[in-house]
């Protein structure tokens, strides 16, 4: 995502990674010859669902907001940090440092390790905004999963009538068809999946809503990857996903 956005705002010069060994931490860095951001936007940058706009010699290039946000919060869950270095017109150096210690041992061989005993599920991603599908897929297939990614309801209806899926996460509000009729849709496919709906939304309303239209689970953005295991293993053992509606 650092790399991408470097890519992104940047019209003309360079997008420069490197990686450096301070000892305790590793960082990453990527500098670019963008824009740059004023003191505002340093500010706002890394908030949910807000994205540096506004400033004169700026462009929009779309996009949820999530994407920063959920990189400092995964970089956070390992330990580490994301700073931002900028001024407008010059720019921006983003810096990731994370704790990783050094490996004394020769790494195992990889090909005698025992595969996981977890299982491996075929799941459907329903979601229409790319970075928070990247992140979610990513999440899964580490966990082990086979994941198919659909943009938008049709897509979705089409993969389930081309392939047997084990459980489906649902947005709830994609573009045409949105979550809630998409999921009255699907239940009455042949090989109906359980349904988790996977949303910014946060009124109790919505998740009632969504459980009535036959989703048996309820998770708000941004998820981590325990919150996706932990919808998984409760559809897996029947059980519904998230904390239960209200009666």
């Amino acid at each position: 995502n650092l790399v991408g956005n470097a890519v992104k705002f940047t019209e003309a010069g360079s997008v420069v990674l490197s990686l450096e060994d301070d000892a305790r931490d590793v960082v990453i860095s990527v500098r670019d010859t963008g824009p740059g951001l004023s003191p505002a936007q340093r500010e706002q940058v890394f908030r949910r669902f807000e994205q540096a706009e506004g400033e004169p010699g700026t462009k929009g290039h779309g996009g949820s907001g999530l994407g920063l946000a959920i990189c400092r919060e995964l970089a956070s869950a390992m330990g580490g940090s994301i700073e931002v270095e900028s001024e407008l017109g010059h720019g921006a150096r983003f810096r990731l440092r994370l704790p990783l210690e050094r490996v004394p041992a020769p790494i195992a061989d990889v090909s005698r390790i025992e595969p996981s005993t977890a299982v491996s599920l075929r799941i459907l991603l329903v979601e229409d905004d790319p970075t928070v599908a990247q992140v979610v897929v990513g999440l899964l297939q580490a966990q082990g999963h086979q994941v198919r990614h659909a943009s938008h309801g049709l897509a979705a209806l089409g993969e389930l009538r081309q392939m047997r899926f084990d459980l489906a996460f649902l947005d709830l509000d994609l573009p045409g068809i949105d979550g809630f009729e998409l999921a009255t849709l699907m239940k009455n496919e042949a090989f109906a999946p359980p349904m988790v709906a996977l949303t910014a939304r946060s009124d109790m309303a919505d998740e009632e809503r969504a459980r009535r239209v036959g989703m048996v689970g309820f998770l708000r953005k941004p998820v981590q990857g325990r919150d996706l295991a932990d919808a998984i293993a409760s559809c897996v053992s029947g059980a519904a996903a998230g904390p239960p509606s209200s009666a």
